[in-house]
This record gives C-alpha cells, structure tokens and sequence, in this order.
C-alpha cells in the first residue's frame, strides 16, 4: 500500500483525470483513473530508484470509500455544449458530450465526478431536438442511479418535461413545483422555468377556446412569468434563452398584447436566427397578425367567401 506519494507530473494524454483526494490527507497524482468495481484504479509515475534511471508506472487502487474527492478538471463541454444549444446545434452538442458523460458514468458516485454536471446538458440537448422518450429514458436512469437524495428529488423536472410534451399539463406542474423546492442549480431551475411556461401557456390556449377569457389570462400571465425567470435570474443559462422568448411571445399573444408579442418575435430572430424556436416564430408572427386583424374586424374571418366574377 502506497503510504506517501508527492509527485508532480504532465497529465498529457489524460483528457480528464487528475489527483485523488484521500480521506486521511494524502492526495495522489495520477496519470490516468479508471472504476474497477468499488475500487478506483490509478496509473502512477513512480520516481526512479537510482538517478539516471527511467521513472516507472504502476497502477494501484484505492477504495471509494477511503476517497474524499477526486479531483477533475472542469470539463470544456460544460461551457460550450450550451452555447451549440443555443446557437440551434443540439445535435453537435450531444456528439461532444457523448465521451464525456460515458467517461464520468464510471465515476458517478465519486465525490468530485461531473456525471451530475453533464447528465442534465444530455437531456436538454435531447429535448432540443424534440427527442421527447430518449430525454425520458435518460432522465429516469439519471434519477435511478444518483446517489445524492437531493439530486433524485431535482430529477422530478426532467419527469414533468416529458410530462409536458405528452401534455399531461397539470400532472407536470406539481411535479415542477416540487423539483424547483429541492434545488438552487441554475440549469434545473431553467429547465423547469421554460417547460413550465409551456404547460402554462397550452392550458391558457385551451381555457381561450372554450371562451373563458379571464382564466385564460391568468394562465398566460402565470406563463409569462415563467419564461421570463430565465432572463431575468438566470441569463446565464443561455440554451434556454430561445425556449423563453418564444414562450414569451406566445404568452403576449395570449394576451392579445401584439407588440410586445412581436418585439420578442424580433429579439428572438436576431439573437437565436439558427434554432429551432426562430424557426417557429415565423408561423407565430402570421398568428398575431391574424389575431390582430380579427379583433380589428371580426366579421372578416367569418364572412361567406364571394362567389368569384363571372
């Protein structure tokens, strides 16, 4: 058993691991790391015994319960994986993450793993690209298999993000209200803010149809709320920035607010012109101009069409 190793060394050609924190003081600097059952396998240079020789590597475990930390590198995908969200490349950003997140599955348990880190960017990148049972399956293996009580309680929002795209509305807000008790991250907090609104909007979209104007306001008010929590507390978190404004949008519409309606259509196209939501926003914008046209005469929509001239 290793009782004493101090040695500085170059972590060229190990993208991620770097020392092990021991509970007992020792920090252990590795070459390379890997999980072998309840152990952690570390490759380490040891220093030669005679000057002029070669140093030497060996690989030596260390039980995870005797591990304090480990100690990683802050993964470069956690920066940039958002910014391809945002810019409408979802699916680039799910090949990037794709290493990252199967490297620190080993690990996830291990104090110090990104795994927690970069579970929720796999499904949101899934959600992006309207991979609705896929963002599912890894939302319901995320929530088996963290071991953090806290973690399994914030899972509840990616459960109600389906739940939503399923439109099963009012079963996901309870399920987003207890999600957003249970944690402070800024991602979670986000996710549920925009799927959120969603099921708030669908619900004020189907009070409207049935005529009642008043309940329908307050969902669409309910909603815009939520979209705007990202903006305003989180703007940061900037893949969700394009769900929000459309979301806001859609919410303005709602309330028969066509400026603003259109002020965020226009925001939304200059600043997210690639992603999916300013896509949509083409068709949003023809719905306000149509609503606005029928509130200034509603008897055009439901005038008889003229016979054409002989």
């Amino acid at each position: 058993m290793i009782t004493r190793i101090l040695i500085l060394l170059s972590l060229a050609g190990s993208a991620f691991a770097q020392n092990i924190h021991l509970k007992d003081g020792r920090i252990i600097i590795a070459k390379a790391l890997r999980r072998e059952k309840e152990q952690i396998i570390a490759t380490i240079e040891i220093p030669p015994a005679k000057p002029g020789e070669k140093p030497t590597t060996g690989e030596f475990g260390f039980p995870l319960t005797d591990i304090f930390k480990l100690d990683f590198e802050r993964p470069e995908v956690l920066e940039s994986v958002p910014n391809l969200i945002a810019e409408g490349k979802a699916q680039l950003a799910l090949e990037k993450l794709d290493p990252v997140v199967k490297y620190y599955s080993s690990f996830r348990e291990a104090p110090g793993s990104w795994w927690t880190d970069t579970i929720p960017l796999q499904i949101q990148a899934l959600l992006a690209l309207r991979k609705d049972d896929e963002a599912g399956s890894v939302a319901e293996q995320f929530a088996r298999l963290a071991v953090d009580p806290s973690i399994k309680r914030y899972t509840k929002a990616f459960t109600a993000a389906s739940l939503t795209r399923k439109k099963q509305h009012e079963a996901a807000l309870a399920l987003y209200d207890d999600a957003a008790k249970a944690t402070d991250r800024r991602e979670v907090l986000s996710l549920i803010a925009v799927n959120r609104g969603d099921s708030l909007l669908a619900l004020g979209d189907v009070l409207k149809e049935k005529g009642d104007l008043d309940k329908s306001a307050v969902r669409y008010e309910e909603a815009l709320l939520s979209y705007l929590r990202v903006p305003a507390l989180y703007p940061s978190q900037r893949m969700f920035l394009p769900q929000s404004a459309l979301g806001a949008a859609s919410a303005y519409l709602g309330l028969d607010d066509f400026a603003r309606a259109r002020a965020a259509i226009k925001e939304l196209k200059e600043n997210f012109p690639e992603t999916p939501e300013a896509k949509a926003a083409d068709a949003l914008g023809e719905k306000v101009d149509k609503r606005e046209k029928h509130l200034a005469d509603p008897t055009e929509e439901n005038e008889p069409a003229k016979p054409p001239a002989a």
